[in-house]
């Protein structure tokens, strides 16, 4: 069983130069050493692309416990004079993750920042269970498009933005971290062990692989995370 700590810590941040919004939660679990324990030795992980996504590691669904802390986090954000998205919510999935794929083995699109839905009422959640030495979360905006949010009426620019992409594999490779020619970076949230960030799934996002990040799933140097989806309304 994983409860909220007591000492739980709640920070809502604007992206400058747009409407979007990052809830930054500190100290989220009180037992954090039980989700670590479940990390390193009870979690089952996955080949790569066995989750269904181009997520560049190995992943395996979070207990049931974990759901239920998710929903006591919600109910108490839905508390905060700006939490009203939280009032109603459904957990799609929780994955515990982890950055297996070294950079010379990524497909060219996941040398890009990604979005994981273009619905406006789906939100995600990175957990970090390392601290910053191991990369925390940068948001960017596509320079071929004036707005950060993207919606289904912005697939034509999508596809132009994955053909650019592709068409530059030549001079591509590994993680970005940075603003490049194609993705201006516009906002950074440094990782923290047992920091919880929230925002909406359609703002383009990638994890900052660090050079202290080591690839194999057993090293103490692994990226892990715990990355969440939901549906708002």
């Amino acid at each position: 069983m994983y409860s909220l700590s007591s000492n739980l810590k709640i920070n809502l941040t604007h992206i400058p130069h747009s409407n979007a919004f990052i809830w930054i939660i500190d100290n989220v679990i009180d037992d954090f050493d039980k989700v670590l324990h479940y990390c390193d030795k009870i979690a089952y992980f996955n080949p790569v692309g066995a989750d269904g996504t181009l997520f560049p590691g190995m992943r395996d669904e979070m207990p049931k416990p974990y759901y239920r802390l998710l929903s006591s986090l919600f109910n108490r954000l839905s508390e905060h004079p700006q939490g009203h998205i939280f009032k109603q919510f459904q957990i799609i999935k929780s994955w515990l993750s982890k950055v297996t794929l070294p950079p010379e083995q990524l497909d060219v699109i996941q040398t890009m920042p990604h979005f994981d839905s273009l619905s406006v009422n789906h939100i995600a959640a990175v957990h970090y269970l390392n601290d910053n030495c191991l990369g925390g979360t940068s948001f960017y905006r596509y320079k071929g498009i004036d707005k950060l949010q993207l919606a289904h009426e912005d697939k034509a620019v999508i596809l132009k933005m994955v053909e650019e992409v592709k068409q530059a594999a030549d001079v591509r490779g590994g993680y970005i971290n940075e603003t490049d020619q194609f993705f201006e970076k516009v906002f950074s949230v440094d990782a923290k062990s047992n920091r919880l960030i929230i925002y909406a799934s359609n703002i383009l996002h990638s994890a900052n692989i660090t050079e202290a990040v080591e690839f194999d799933k057993s090293s103490s140097y692994n990226r892990t995370t715990i990355n969440s989806f939901f549906i708002v309304n």
